[in-house]
């Protein structure tokens, strides 16, 4: 049950501070935005998708230092801290799905109030 609550713990304080994940991301949102739209011309639609989507979940993939606060991995390995490869996959992954739902919803709302 301990690790049960040790992961809504680390849930709920990522939920609360995702405002703070997004701005360190700003860089890397940036970035996937420019990829998108050069990628047009020698990508297709879904594969530039799911590469420009991974692009801004690398700026916001958390990792969290012995304070449970989750700052971006690219923080941690910039600040010489170690992170797991494991768990930096493993973030990075979930990142990656969530930043693609979320990207998908909002195009589906555009385009349905658009």
């Amino acid at each position: 049950m301990d690790s049960l609550q040790t992961f809504f713990i680390y849930a709920v304080i990522t939920i609360l501070m995702a405002p703070l994940l997004v701005v360190y991301g700003i860089p890397f949102i940036v970035a996937a935005k420019v990829f998108d739209h050069f990628a047009q011309l020698w990508m297709k639609d879904s594969t530039r998708f799911i590469a420009s989507c991974g692009i801004a979940s690398l700026g916001i993939a958390p990792a969290y230092d012995m304070y449970r606060a989750p700052l971006p991995i690219y923080t941690h390995l910039m600040g010489d801290d170690s992170v797991g490869t494991g768990f930096m996959l493993a973030s990075f992954l979930v990142t990656w799905l969530i930043v693609v739902v979320q990207v998908k919803q909002i195009t589906h709302l555009l385009h349905r109030n658009g």
